[in-house]
């Protein structure tokens, strides 16, 4: 079963044998720049091989956006705009979020990552970790102001497939 590999504030905790299990085992890393160069330091194994290994690495970098490393590519995920940022403490949970809704609907990475950012963006104007609000119509509208092109937050599913995975984009 293919899972996102999520250490975060945990990864201090985890062996370089450890992590390089968790490497070969996951589908996908979702990690913050500085988890990022924690991983490569405590599994002695550079981006590259962990992209190896791993169908996608995905580093966040806050204000800057974010980096889907897949295969021999790169997708640059430019931040969205906060309307205020208030709290940054769950961005990166809610980053997730959006990331895995486009990668059960087999969405390209690009479109995932763009509604990651997004999420990321909406939850930096409310305090608190899970306090904000919004519906499709609000997603699908700052989606348009912020990347320029709408995108259809319906789908097939579960169903699709996965990004990375035999059959998909």
């Amino acid at each position: 079963m293919p899972f996102l590999f999520d250490p975060g504030q945990g990864l201090p905790n985890f062996s370089g044998a450890e992590l390089r299990d968790f490497i070969r085992m996951a589908a996908w890393i979702a990690v913050n720049s500085y988890e990022a160069e924690m991983l490569k330091r405590a599994s002695g194994w550079n981006r590259e091989r962990i992209c190896a290994e791993a169908d996608a690495l995905i580093v966040t970098e806050g204000a800057q956006g974010a980096k889907i490393y897949h295969g021999d590519r790169c997708e640059t995920i430019p931040a969205a705009r906060a309307e205020e940022v208030v709290d940054p403490t769950g961005c990166g949970d809610a980053f997730r979020a959006g990331l895995a809704y486009g990668i059960v609907r087999g969405w390209d990475w690009k479109d995932s990552g763009r509604l990651a950012a997004l999420l990321g963006a909406i939850k930096a104007g409310s305090a608190g970790t899970q306090n904000h609000r919004f519906d499709r119509e609000r997603l699908e509208s700052e989606f348009k102001e912020n990347y320029g092109y709408e995108i259809d937050l319906g789908g097939s599913g579960t169903d699709a497939a996965l990004p990375g995975r035999a059959g998909a984009g």
